[in-house]
């Protein structure tokens, strides 16, 4: 027989629609006997708990039970017949329910008909159930408090279990904060922050909506200057103004908004969208637009709260560390003017060899960060020539043995200068002064370093600082035909240079050749 879903088999037809949708307890009636089912809607007719109506299920084997508890997980309570196909078959299901589908909320009601066949303290001490009755015992009241109680149980069971779900939600969610925020430390660069933001954000909301991240310069007086509204990012239909000023037309039906989180400094949460704030205490006012409706619970909002003052403490710690290494890279770039006067004839040596390396630090699959801190210290490769008297630096010719032997101590002069430095870009430095002279096959000096022994960086440097000077005029040569260049560097593919650098140079040549004809000493 098939299971019989009787949720309106008692309904009075003039009952209020409203009563009919509130979500009923369901009570699940396992029983081979049709009477059986008839008596217990009866008895539980027109019963409301907790102001909730009573929807009564019917199943009339135990196969079929456990293929309906199978198929959903809202049933409250069952109340099962212990002797149906078998003798044994609501104790099959009473343990296929707890085991098998692994249901420990369903409270358990058995009944029995022939309590010899399964005596009480046999089932309760090897079953979990949660009550267990002989049907001639179940008069209608008993029936109802029985009912009651083990739905009140149902009940109080399922609070905590919310409960529980809610911290685990929030815990997973702070989770998600620690690892977006921890991200967001890890990028680099402005434009690389806002996308990853942007990129977190969405991955604590799973929102699709078009999104901006917007750094607002002089706060609320800024909304009157169409350029102080700078957008670092933007996904969907604004992706299109990433990099350049957003004027207030643009953002006419966001502009309440906006001027409401910068005026009151805090996030604002609208119908149709989203306006993060944060600030930094040193930087300016950022904006995190969502454009599209946000549906947030109070944790969630708390959580995006939360997030935006993560972010406000990373953006603030970029800055400072930006403007730390936008020092660094001017002491280095100071530093190496200083070589450059020195010397008569390397004009902007040092400018294309920055721009050298860190095409090719790219080429070469090392990551943003490593390339950019490459390219910020290969202007001091060379900065051991200040120990290096003028008559050898500047000789108009080629050097002596002597000669050479002193020029080629500026290798280690350059990192001893830089060797205790602290700030990366400096230790970098100190790694190229020290090795970019060394050659692949090891015959290269001050320490004969042979293949992988020498740093990437150095391997980097060698060929950039080779190629610059080839194709330019020195005090003792003029530059070299192109061709003549290019045939020598593959000429010194392992020997002198990496063979992987080698390929990297020349899959990017036509970029290294522009920054050469950009980058010009006249």
């Amino acid at each position: 027989m098939n299971m019989l879903d009787d949720d309106n088999w008692l309904e009075d037809d003039t009952q209020d629609d409203a009563v009919s949708k509130i979500e009923p307890w369901n009570v699940l009636v396992v029983d081979d006997e049709p009477d059986i089912h008839h008596v217990t809607k009866l008895a539980l007719s027109n019963i409301d708990f907790l102001k909730r109506p009573l929807n009564i299920l019917s199943c009339y084997s135990g196969r079929e039970a456990l293929d309906l508890l199978a198929a959903r997980d809202d049933i409250a309570l069952v109340l099962l017949d212990v002797v149906m196909e078998t003798e044994d078959a609501g104790l099959i299901v009473a343990r296929e329910i707890r085991e098998t589908l692994n249901n420990h909320h369903i409270r358990i009601i058995l009944r029995t008909g022939q309590p010899g066949v399964a005596p009480e303290r046999h089932v309760i001490e090897n079953y979990d159930i949660n009550d267990y009755k002989a049907k001639t015992e179940l008069t209608r009241d008993k029936l109802y408090t029985s009912v009651l109680g083990t739905l009140r149980s149902y009940n109080d069971i399922m609070l905590i279990e919310h409960q529980r779900r809610q911290l685990d939600a929030n815990r997973r969610g702070l989770m998600k904060v620690v690892d977006a925020t921890t991200s967001i430390f890890r990028q680099q660069s402005i434009q690389q922050f806002a996308q990853g933001v942007l990129e977190q954000l969405q991955s604590l909301l799973f929102f699709e909506q078009d999104a901006l991240y917007l750094v607002v310069n002089g706060g609320m007086a800024a909304l009157t200057h169409d350029n102080d509204l700078m957008v670092m990012y933007a996904t969907g239909g604004y992706q299109k103004y990433c990099g350049r000023p957003l004027g207030q037309t643009e953002l006419s039906r966001l502009q309440p908004s906006i001027d409401l989180a910068i005026s009151q400094q805090h996030s604002v949460f609208a119908s149709d969208h989203f306006v993060g704030f944060f600030l930094s205490p040193h930087g300016p006012i950022n904006l995190l637009i969502i454009d599209g409706p946000v549906e947030l619970s109070h944790p969630d909002a708390n959580l995006i709260d939360l997030f935006c003052k993560n972010v406000s403490i990373a953006y603030e710690n970029l800055m400072l560390n930006k403007e730390i290494e936008d020092t660094q890279r001017s002491i280095i770039y100071q530093l190496s003017e200083v070589i450059e006067n020195r010397s008569k004839d390397t004009g902007k040596h040092i400018h294309r060899m920055a721009e050298f390396s860190y095409v090719m630090a790219l080429e070469l699959g090392l990551s943003e960060e490593e390339a950019q801190i490459i390219r910020a210290a290969s202007p001091l490769h060379d900065i051991g020539k200040v120990g290096i008297p003028d008559k050898v630096l500047n000789k108009p010719g080629p050097l002596d043995s002597a000669e050479r032997a002193v020029m080629d101590t500026h290798a280690q002069l350059g990192y001893d200068m830089l060797r205790e430095s602290k700030p990366r870009i400096l230790k970098m430095a100190s790694i190229i002064a020290y090795q970019h002279h060394e050659k692949w096959d090891g015959s290269g000096y001050p320490r004969q370093l042979k293949g992988d022994e020498i740093h990437i960086s150095g391997r980097i440097i060698a060929l950039a600082d080779v190629y610059d000077a080839l194709t330019h005029a020195r005090c003792y040569k003029d530059p070299w035909p192109r061709d003549q260049v290019l045939e020598t560097i593959r000429a010194g593919s392992g020997q002198h240079f990496d063979p992987t650098v080698v390929e990297a140079f020349f899959r990017c040549l036509p970029r290294i050749e522009e920054i050469r004809q950009t980058l010009t000493d006249h």
